[in-house]
């Protein structure tokens, strides 16, 4: 008996939706397996996010996000920074990634200007959520250590409610990441 247009569509639109959430799961246990070996690692860093961002300021600018991640086998420290400052928009500024192996003493960053659409997209976006945070990336630091103990492994603008935050990753004593989020505006915290 031959099926309906109807049926076959059903059928092949159910098929599509399961293999998209088992292929959709297996990459959110790899993403939590790799959080899991960052998590572990932090200890290796030679610096905090904070002192790394502090560090990036003196010569490239305002940050505008910053987080530890895996690469390769090495703890590495990523933070963007608009070399013009927040004073001028994202066409009239240098976006630009500072990256380097924070196991290392002292930590020597490699700096990229951002010329492709996929960084420079991310990073503008950044910069105007900054620009219109009443708070800098070590204020919201503080409020979330305040908030939640623990090492601030990522920190990254964001948009909630129509208002900048600051979402805040934090690696507890026990190996595991809280998100706490920072109002830029309000200062409020939350988890």
């Amino acid at each position: 008996m031959k099926t309906s247009f109807p049926t076959r569509l059903a059928k092949s639109t159910t098929l599509a939706v399961i293999l998209s959430l088992t292929l959709s799961g297996g990459f959110l246990r790899a993403a939590e397996q790799d959080d899991a070996v960052l998590l572990g690692r932090l200890k290796d860093s030679k610096l905090s996010l904070a002192a790394g961002i502090a560090q990036s300021e003196k010569e490239n600018g305002v940050a505008i996000s910053a987080k530890f991640e895996m690469e390769g086998e090495a703890v590495n420290l990523s933070v963007y920074t608009a070399k013009a400052g927040l004073g001028q928009d994202s066409e009239q500024n240098v976006l630009i990634e500072l990256a380097g192996d924070a196991a290392k003493s002292p930590w020597k960053p490699a700096a990229e200007v951002f010329e492709d659409k996929k960084h420079l997209t991310r990073s503008a976006m950044q910069l105007t959520l900054v620009q219109l945070s009443k708070l800098s990336l070590a204020d919201a630091i503080k409020k979330a250590e305040a908030a939640q103990p623990g090492t601030v492994y990522s920190i990254t603008p964001a948009v909630k409610a129509g208002d900048p935050v600051f979402n805040v990753k934090v690696a507890t004593a026990a190996g595991k990441s809280v998100e706490v989020v920072v109002n830029g505006k309000t200062g409020a915290v939350s988890k």
